[in-house]
C-alpha cells in the first residue's frame, strides 16, 4: 500500500471526496429548503383554503336554514313553535358573524375581500327585510307572506351570491396551491436523484482511478 502514503495520492483522494461531501451538502440543503416550501404550501392550503373553505360552506348552510326558519314561522299558528323558530334565527345569526369574522382573519386575496364586503351590504338589507317581515306578520301575514316570497326572495339571493363567489375563489386558489406543491415536490424528487446519480458516478470514477493507481504503483 506504497501509493497510499504517497501525498499528492492523498491530497487527490481527500479532494474528490470534499468534492462529493460539497455536492451532497448544496443539494442537501436544496431539498431541504424546498420541502419547507412544500410545508408553507400545505399550511396555507389547510388554514388559508381549506379551513375557511369549511366555514364558508357552514355560512352557506346557516343562512338557507334561516331562510327555511323564517318560511316556516310565517306559515305556523302555534305560538310556541314560532317563538322557537324567532330563537333559532337569532342563534344562527350569531353563528354566521362569528364564522365571517373569524374568516376575514385568514388570508384573503382582493376578489375574497370585494365578495365579502358585498355580502356585508345584502346582508344588512336583508336583515332589515327579514325583522319588517316579522313585525308585519304581527297585524298581515298574508303581507308578510308576500314580501318574504318577493323582495325578501330577491335579496336572499343577492346575498347569498358573493358567498358562492368567495366559494369558488377559494377552490381556485386552492387547486393552484394544491399544484404549486405538486410541482416543488417533483423537482426535489428529480434533483436528489440527480444528485444520487452524480454521487454514484463520481464514486466509480474515483475506484476506477484508484485501482488504476493502485495497479501502476504495484
Amino acid at each position: 500500500m506504497s501509493w497510499y502514503k504517497k501525498t499528492g495520492i492523498r491530497r487527490q483522494v481527500f479532494g474528490v471526496f470534499s468534492a462529493v461531501i460539497a455536492i451532497v451538502m448544496v443539494v442537501s440543503l436544496i431539498g431541504i429548503t424546498g420541502i419547507n416550501r412544500v410545508a408553507e404550501d400545505v399550511n396555507a392550503l389547510y388554514y388559508d383554503r381549506l379551513y375557511p373553505a369549511v366555514e364558508m360552506a357552514k355560512i352557506t348552510e346557516t343562512l338557507y336554514e334561516n331562510r327555511l326558519f323564517l318560511e316556516e314561522y310565517l306559515n305556523l299558528d302555534d305560538e310556541s313553535q314560532r317563538k322557537d323558530l324567532l330563537q333559532g334565527i337569532k342563534v344562527n345569526q350569531k353563528i354566521i358573524d362569528s364564522l365571517v369574522r373569524k374568516y376575514e382573519e385568514s388570508h384573503l386575496v382582493e376578489e375574497e375581500n370585494k365578495n365579502l364586503l358585498a355580502y356585508r351590504k345584502e346582508v344588512f338589507k336583508y336583515r332589515q327585510l327579514e325583522n319588517e317581515i316579522l313585525q308585519l306578520h304581527k297585524s298581515d301575514a298574508e303581507a308578510a307572506k308576500l314580501l318574504f316570497s318577493t323582495e325578501s326572495s330577491e335579496e336572499f339571493k343577492k346575498m347569498i351570491e358573493p358567498i358562492h363567489k368567495i366559494t369558488n375563489i377559494q377552490l381556485k386558489i386552492g387547486g393552484e396551491l394544491r399544484n404549486d406543491s405538486i410541482k416543488e415536490a417533483n423537482a426535489i424528487r428529480l434533483t436528489l436523484y440527480i444528485t444520487m446519480g452524480l454521487v454514484l458516478i463520481v464514486f466509480i470514477v474515483l475506484a476506477a482511478w484508484l485501482g488504476f493507481v493502485y495497479m501502476n504503483e504495484g
